[in-house]
């Protein structure tokens, strides 16, 4: 049966809650042979993705688990794994593109920190000396795939805790592996665990026949970007993920290089010597010249405001492309697309200060509410922004779209949604 490949492209990008467009899932398929993509789709498909929804719901039930379980009434102390922030004129700027200030950003969004603000404790790693005997120590990370990280971090900041201390991890997912690991060291590890990908037992790709072709394809293109002869040399990159953990996870604002590498790698594909395209890059050129793209895009959006009239009230033509004006049209576009504060800010690569800075001028222009939604005006304006580029990017996809063979796919449930 002939499926509509646009409608299945649709159907992916909407369950990424549109953190990957069209394009970027069709500019992906390219780096495989056609007859391989049905079996890249099938990987897509099963790749687990946590927006900021996601994150804060699997913080919440974590966190719960440990309030519960603690029967005391000392003091819980949670501290994110690595740095979390900076201090800039003796004021604390926390910076989304760090992991440490992202994990802050989620927990404090949770319902049971917010109803427990007397019991849990955000502390920094110098004033971990002051902490008495039995005290508790949540560290928290978004994600573990080995649990070296966390092992490597735990025994940095060991020195400074009491002898006598109960050590826990709070995490969004963690791999069986980095459990085994932990728990040698007395370190409870709490979240979702999650086999490989490829296990023999539970495999998210079925029975045994069918999961082997999946992790032969997956091996095949993995090993063309790290391969398997460097690995057995003693570098930590694998054709399936980093140390071979074969994890399906990435996050919203950040993926581990634990997954899959076909789905993360900026490198050069060995095999034809063609820079591998990424579903979700980690760094390099790649993720500036994305970055570069979007601050393109900002500078369009504020042009086709003016040029249809719409800044008349709200912005005079000196403000046309100053920082502020340009960044609060983007914020209002993103927050149309259901974007978080996070994500926004990651890509404005602007710090929580500074975002709080440009929210407070939306509120001042009537462009956003008290909750920092968007009025009914902001709506118009960033609706008939849409429409007048709406055309020729449809265009754009259409022309993408066209491919000759069949496939049959059949989308999976994910997250209550198909």
């Amino acid at each position: 049966m002939i499926r509509d490949y646009q409608e299945i492209i649709n159907i992916i990008s909407d369950r990424f809650n549109n953190s990957l467009s069209q394009l970027d899932i069709i500019t992906w398929l390219e780096n495989f042979e056609k007859t391989d993509w049905k079996k890249a789709l099938t990987v897509l498909n099963n790749f687990e993705y946590y927006s900021t929804k996601d994150i804060i719901k699997e913080y919440e039930n974590g966190l719960k688990d440990i309030i519960d379980a603690d029967t005391s009434d000392e003091l819980i102390f949670l501290i994110p794994v690595g740095n979390l922030r900076k201090r800039e004129n003796q004021k604390e700027v926390y910076y989304f593109g760090k992991s440490g200030a992202a994990m802050v950003y989620y927990l404090k969004k949770t319902p049971s920190f917010s109803r427990n603000t007397k019991k849990l404790k955000l502390i920094e790693e110098d004033k971990l000396i002051e902490l008495k005997e039995n005290a508790k120590i949540v560290m928290v990370d978004d994600f573990s795939g080995t649990g070296g990280t966390i092992i490597e971090y735990y025994q940095n900041i060991k020195t400074k805790l009491p002898e006598k201390h109960t050590a826990i991890v709070l995490t969004i997912a963690f791999m069986e592996k980095a459990e085994e690991v932990l728990n040698k060291s007395n370190i409870q590890i709490v979240g979702n665990k999650k086999l490989p990908a490829f296990s023999e037992r539970g495999s998210v790709f079925g029975y045994y026949p069918k999961m082997k072709a999946i992790r032969d394809f997956c091996f095949k293109y993995g090993n063309n970007l790290y391969p398997v002869e460097n690995y057995n040399k003693n570098t930590k990159h694998h054709p399936l993920g980093f140390l071979n953990t074969q994890a399906l996870i990435g996050f919203e604002h950040s993926i581990p290089n634990n997954t899959l590498s076909i789905i993360w790698a900026d490198c050069k594909n060995k095999s034809n010597d063609v820079s591998w395209k990424p579903l979700f890059p980690r760094r390099g050129n790649l993720v500036i010249e994305r970055s570069k793209e979007f601050k393109q895009n900002q500078s369009y959006w504020v042009s086709i405001a003016y040029k249809l009239g719409l800044n008349n009230g709200l912005f005079s033509e000196e403000e046309k492309y100053q920082t502020q004006t340009i960044q609060l049209i983007s914020i209002l576009h993103l927050k149309r697309k259901q974007k978080s504060d996070l994500s926004i800010s990651q890509l404005l690569g602007i710090n929580i200060n500074e975002y709080n800075s440009i929210i407070g001028i939306g509120k001042e222009k009537k462009l956003l509410d008290s909750n920092e939604e968007l009025t009914e005006q902001a709506v118009n304006i960033i609706e008939q922004i849409r429409k007048k580029i709406k055309f020729q990017h449809n265009n754009q996809i259409i022309n993408q779209l066209k491919i000759e063979e069949d496939i049959v796919y059949v989308p999976k449930i994910f997250r209550g949604s198909s």
